[in-house]
């Protein structure tokens, strides 16, 4: 599938008369959101950010002697340089460039402490502009697990990876069990053997072998791994020196890597979009084949073919109604049951957990003054709850964005079925020939499910200071125990609550989007089929030149749709 001749296609559709513009404009968006998400992955120390620096030609991501990167950084195509920070509260702040070291690496946002969700950068990249969003990930097996933690939750998100390893490092066992879990992931694995640069030929051929050897063992099959030296390649990048992009030995991969994006990259989603915008030519072709039909038919003959037209105009408003009654039923079932039964069921695990959690931080922390004891409590609380909402609602995220999709899908295709039965019921009505074309739905559920988290929990309320500090230590410490506990499984109690109303209100939006999008269709193609016979009918009250015309200016329109649809059905062939 040519990507280019698709977009073509698309464009050229624009201009044509009788192609719903908001259909057309869907899959236009489904076509454009063709991303590729390829993942860098690996231990810490490896080269994953040199790596991408290196593809992109430019030193964006920070580099450095010791671990970096912390938090997840995606790279965009975009026309002017952008970072825009997002925050797991859900809320965005754009950023100078170079001020990105402050909130992805481990040096400027310790232990995540600004609350940075993922960082997006925009770039203008040619390797990025065809549709590939390249991601950064922080190192696994450093001291900060957190990192590991933000690794192991992008994968699921990975179409293909980039595995670095290291000249200087043989592969661990860290690594070797760490790809294992890759494996569940990622469609396709690209194995880089960085620094390359560090070894001589034989030293380095032997360490290749090595590599190969334990990866094929994890990988139960044939490996291929790319030697290269992400650092002369970025120099010979930004340098324009061939001499050194070959002594990088970075083109024998960059070149793998094209031809597996050409192949194998948006083919689908490609031959997706091509047959849905043959179904609307399609349903195009009919309405001006249909037009040209009633130029030549008897008025009288048209005004009682349109009067059983009107009739099943009737009954469709009728299956507009069930449509939008069942939608509306499956949406408040998904909101009402599924999503109340898991947010009930992880604030009943969370509430023990965080009873548990606050406990082993009290014993490891009360020999802290009482005061201190209590505030260090609070936080733990806070962060604590904090930190398992945000867990599940990621996870809830995309059990939900799911679930909408395909109950999008599902009821997307009653009415296409609708809209079908419509073109077959006008095509018998007025003796004009419909083949009816069956396309994916180009509906995407757009707005992701998340919700705003944290608003500033009520302090940890205990007793008055003065009164603390009249009790003996070891009765304050039971009352400060006991409160922290409580107050735990208060907060849980209140982000139950907000999750639940906030996933119920996004459900609700989207439903509606859906909705009115989808009855759009219905009345689109009442309105083509129409137009179409109101041309007929108007051509009887015009002279023999005005209808000449009329015949011209439809035969041209006719011409144009059976060329594209020519060019679709040769795609969708190839595909």
């Amino acid at each position: 599938m040519h990507l280019h001749a698709l977009r073509q296609c698309l464009a050229d559709a624009e201009a044509l008369a009788g192609i719903p513009p908001a259909e057309l404009r869907a899959l236009k968006d489904r076509a454009e959101s063709n991303v590729f998400n390829l993942v860098a992955v690996g231990e810490f120390k490896r080269g994953k950010s040199s790596v991408l620096n290196a593809l992109i030609g430019a030193d964006i991501l920070p580099v450095g002697v010791v671990p970096l990167t912390a938090i997840a950084t995606i790279l965009e195509y975009g026309d002017k340089p952008a970072v825009q920070v997002v925050l797991l509260d859900g809320s965005e702040q754009q950023v100078a460039t170079e001020a990105l070291w402050d909130y992805v690496t481990e040096k400027g946002n310790p232990a995540n402490q600004k609350g940075v969700s993922e960082v997006r950068i925009v770039w203008p990249s040619p390797w990025l502009k065809s549709g590939v969003r390249l991601v950064d990930t922080p190192g696994i097996g450093s001291v900060y697990r957190h990192n590991t933690d933000v690794t192991y939750r992008f994968l699921p998100k990975a179409d293909a990876v980039l595995f670095l390893l290291s000249v200087n490092q043989p592969v661990g066992q860290a690594e070797y069990d760490f790809l294992k879990e890759v494996r569940k992931f990622a469609g396709r694995i690209f194995f880089l053997l960085n620094k390359a640069d560090l070894l001589s030929e034989a030293d380095l051929a032997e360490a290749e072998a090595f590599t190969s050897r334990v990866l094929e063992e994890a990988m139960d099959g044939p490996v291929t791994v790319f030697p290269v030296s992400a650092l002369l390649a970025l120099e010979g990048r930004k340098t324009g020196s061939e001499a050194l992009l070959a002594k990088s030995r970075f083109p024998a991969f960059t070149g793998a890597l094209e031809r597996f994006l050409m192949e194998g990259k948006g083919n689908a989603l490609a031959a997706s979009v091509a047959k849905g915008l043959l179904r609307l030519v399609s349903q195009a072709r009919f309405n001006a084949e249909l037009a040209l039909s009633t130029l030549s038919t008897p008025v009288e003959e048209l005004r009682h073919k349109v009067a059983a037209f009107e009739k099943k105009r009737g009954e469709m408003t009728q299956e507009k109604r069930d449509f939008a009654v069942l939608l509306e039923a499956e949406i408040k079932r998904l909101a009402d049951q599924d999503v109340t039964e898991d947010v009930e069921a992880f604030t009943a695990k969370l509430a023990g957990e965080i009873k548990a959690k606050v406990k082993t931080r009290f014993e490891a922390m009360r020999h802290l003054p009482s005061g201190k004891l209590h505030e260090d409590l609070q936080r733990h609380v806070v962060d604590e709850v904090r930190a398992a909402w945000d867990g599940f609602r990621r996870e809830e995220d995309e059990k939900l964005e799911a679930a909408f999709q395909a109950l999008c899908e599902r009821f997307s295709g009653k009415i296409d079925a609708t809209v079908d039965e419509l073109y077959r019921f006008s095509s018998a009505l007025f003796s004009v020939p419909f083949e009816a074309v069956i396309a994916e739905s180009a509906w995407s559920a757009k707005s992701r499910f998340y919700y705003k988290f944290w608003e500033t929990p009520g302090s940890l309320k205990i007793m008055t200071t003065s009164l603390l500090h009249a009790l003996p230590k070891f009765l304050g410490d039971a009352l400060i125990l006991r409160a922290a506990q409580n107050y735990g499984r208060e907060l849980t109690g209140t982000q139950a609550g907000r999750v639940r109303y906030d996933f119920a209100q996004r459900l609700d939006k989207s439903m509606r989007d859906f909705k009115l999008a989808m009855l759009e269709r219905i009345d689109t193609t009442l309105e083509g089929i129409e137009t179409a016979v109101k041309k007929g009918m108007e051509s009887g009250a015009e002279n023999a030149a005005q209808a000449d015309g009329r015949g011209r200016e439809l035969t041209a329109d006719l011409a144009r749709l059976n060329a594209l649809a020519a060019q679709l059905q040769t795609l969708t062939a190839a595909a």
